[in-house]
């Protein structure tokens, strides 16, 4: 209903901020993408933390997929191993914490 009363809906707002206001539409994005990985960061970094200690089974499986969903809102998130052994666990940490790292040069001032 409310899409009636604007007569615009957002996928026409954001062609329409593409086509005339490309600058404001990236930076909004960006704006977007440091507002989550504030967000998120502590949590995914505390995760990683538990995910290499020593535990088997079901703990590191639901581990991996906290990791997998906290990451689902940032650009371009790294497909995780889906070993559940120790070594494939502190790869799978080194890689998102690499990720981190270079989310923060390209989107953090």
């Amino acid at each position: 209903m409310w899409k009636d009363i604007l007569k615009i809906d957002m996928e026409e707002a954001r062609r329409l901020g593409d086509k005339y206001a490309p600058e404001d539409m990236e930076e909004g994005k960006k704006d977007q993408v440091r507002a989550n990985l504030k967000k998120v960061k502590p949590a995914i970094l505390r995760a990683l933390e538990i995910y290499t200690l020593p535990v088997e089974g079901m703990d590191s499986r639901y581990l991996r997929s906290t990791l997998v969903n906290l990451m689902r809102g940032l650009p371009n998130p790294p497909s995780l191993y889906g070993s559940h052994s120790l070594k494939a666990r502190k790869q799978n940490k080194e890689m998102i914490e690499d990720y981190l790292d270079d989310l923060e040069l390209e989107y953090v001032r």
